[in-house]
């Protein structure tokens, strides 16, 4: 059940990101700065985060949140890192 609900969730949240992307006016570059500057972030992060206390690892479910939710997805790693 629990499977279900995580997938569930990140086809909800994959949908929703579509949607926002396609009503900007330049929803291609719109999607490709969101993806680059989220992957771009992570990777900050992975190399230079030991500041912040947290690394994230570089596997396929942290390259698509990045690559989904872009930046904002980064920082709620961090935020859910620290705080939980």
């Amino acid at each position: 059940m629990n499977d279900i609900v995580f997938w569930a969730i990140w086809v909800l949240v994959g949908v929703l990101m579509l949607i926002f992307y396609a009503k900007r006016k330049k929803s291609l570059k719109s999607t490709l700065f969101g993806m680059v500057t989220g992957v771009s972030s992570l990777l900050l992060l992975h190399y230079f985060g030991e500041g912040l206390g947290y690394q994230p690892s570089l596997n396929l479910f942290n390259t698509m949140t990045a690559l989904i939710l872009g930046v904002p997805g980064v920082i709620m790693m961090l935020i859910i890192n620290k705080f939980f």
